[in-house]
């Protein structure tokens, strides 16, 4: 049964890879188009901003967007009654949050600029809403509207940020911020009124107390992920200066590809994986991660090859020092992507709490690490933070993960795929100056790239 429906899931993957590609392509675009629109400072409060967005965004809405992939197994036949509910209580929760946060603000500190609180705390219930739709077009395998919503939020609030800050011209901070926040707003509006329009929202106890059960821990693991992805970025202005956060943001840009396009796969690829989970098709889940990690290493080595001439397509000469550490935010990136397997396994098993125990220690190892590494290294000593966070917490999670079923992951493919990442980022080090080098490493990538497709192609259990 699981089989008849790999083709399908496999044309998900490849709307959702396009998708983000798009997306990020407009992503990065617009990065080029800001980084010389925009003063670096004004660049690098704008990138601390949206660090504390994403931070805002782990419990603004309680979470919940995370638990309608579970309950689309266990509440199947009552799902967008659940969908609708488990919405209004995101929307409650974030009255609620939101109010306090103010609250507390205008009383203990009278310098916060508490119109930008409200932005911030207004976008990160915006991602939340558009997140639980993509997640539940995910489940459903409606993949060309998911690969909409993956696209268009991005078009708009570009647009929008691009015209704000030509009007601004004074304050181009308040130009991008507003652009982002409205531009996602839009989309988060329709996405509430479709819901509601097909089911009332309804205070159901069994769905909130389900919902809670897992999207509360959960929240502990969502902030001590952002904390970790994020931190560098607060300390970095906050230690060394806004100038030095502009040039590290973009070159993160870079690593949020690769991040971007793993996200974008795992629509398709989590529903597939917990639906051949549930059947026990082990052996076909190990065959299909495995030629997901081998692409993902040639795309990886592609990203990374590529990276300085992308950098000085996006930015102009004064963030070209950025590729000096470029490889070690690509190599943090890749080890994301692949602890990832672990991490889908352990929501698969509903114990967020491992997850959120393992990233929680590292995120205050990270925080430790930058007020150590910063004041010497500057960015470049956030990139190492970083790295040396990233690799302690795979450990984490694969040890957490293989004591309930070690064959579930191919952990061969894995152990090869971060060895020889690290090796080529150790050489690209000295090879970053050396185009001709690096585009015979792209036209070798291509190379097995393809002969990657053709073995997937002919392989009789993938067909």
């Amino acid at each position: 049964m699981a089989r008849e429906n790999d083709g399908k899931y496999l044309i998900a993957s490849i709307y959702y890879l396009v998708g983000n590609i798009i997306g990020q392509g407009i992503v990065l675009l617009s990065s080029s188009i800001f980084t010389r629109m925009m003063s670096k400072e004004a660049y690098g409060l704008v990138s601390t901003y949206s660090a504390w967005v994403l931070v805002l965004n782990t419990f603004i809405g309680l979470n919940l967007f995370i638990t309608v992939r579970n309950a689309y197994i266990d509440y199947r036949e009552e799902y967008h009654k659940f969908v609708s509910s488990v919405l209004l209580l995101s929307l409650i929760a974030f009255l609620i949050f939101t109010g306090l946060i103010v609250s507390i603000l205008a009383l203990w500190n009278r310098k916060t600029d508490l119109f930008v609180v409200f932005l911030a705390a207004l976008q990160a219930i915006s991602v939340h809403t558009i997140n639980m739709q993509m997640a539940v077009y995910s489940m459903e395998n409606r993949y060309k509207s998911r690969t909409m919503l993956m696209i268009f939020p991005n078009v708009v609030h570009t647009i929008l940020s691009v015209i704000l800050i030509a009007v601004y011209t004074s304050n181009q901070y308040y130009g991008k911020i507003l652009g982002n926040v409205f531009g996602l707003v839009i989309f988060a509006i329709v996405i509430i009124i479709y819901n509601f329009k097909n089911e009332k929202p309804v205070i159901n106890k069994e769905y909130w107390r389900y919902a809670t059960q897992i999207a509360v821990p959960g929240i502990m693991l969502t902030l001590s992920d952002l904390i970790l992805m994020q931190s560098d970025r607060i300390m970095l202005t906050d230690m060394v200066g806004a100038d030095e956060t502009a040039v590290y943001s973009l070159v993160y840009n870079i690593g949020s590809i690769l991040i971007a396009l793993y996200t974008a796969i795992n629509g398709a690829w989590t529903p597939w994986f917990y639906k051949n989970l549930a059947i026990g098709e082990i052996s076909l889940t190990r065959k299909v991660e495995a030629v997901y990690i081998k692409v993902f290493v040639l795309i990886t080595m592609g990203l990374l090859t590529v990276s300085p001439e992308v950098i000085k397509i996006l930015s102009p000469e004064t963030y070209w020092r950025g590729v000096d550490y470029v490889n070690l935010i690509v190599f943090a990136s890749f080890l994301i992507f692949v602890y990832a397997f672990f991490t889908a396994y352990l929501m698969y098993l509903k114990k967020p709490g491992v997850i959120a125990k393992n990233t929680a220690m590292v995120a205050v190892l990270n925080i430790i690490l930058n007020y150590m590494l910063i004041p010497r290294y500057r960015a470049v000593g956030a990139a190492m933070a970083t790295i040396i966070s990233y690799i302690i917490l795979f450990m984490l999670h694969y040890r957490a993960a293989i004591q309930y079923k070690k064959s579930v992951f191919c952990r061969r493919e894995m152990m090869i795929g971060i060895l020889g990442m690290a090796l080529y980022c150790g050489i690209f080090y000295f090879i970053r100056n050396n185009w001709v080098i690096r585009y015979g490493v792209v036209i070798l990538i291509i190379v097995f790239l393809g002969i990657e497709f053709m073995h997937y192609r002919k392989s009789k259990n993938l067909k």
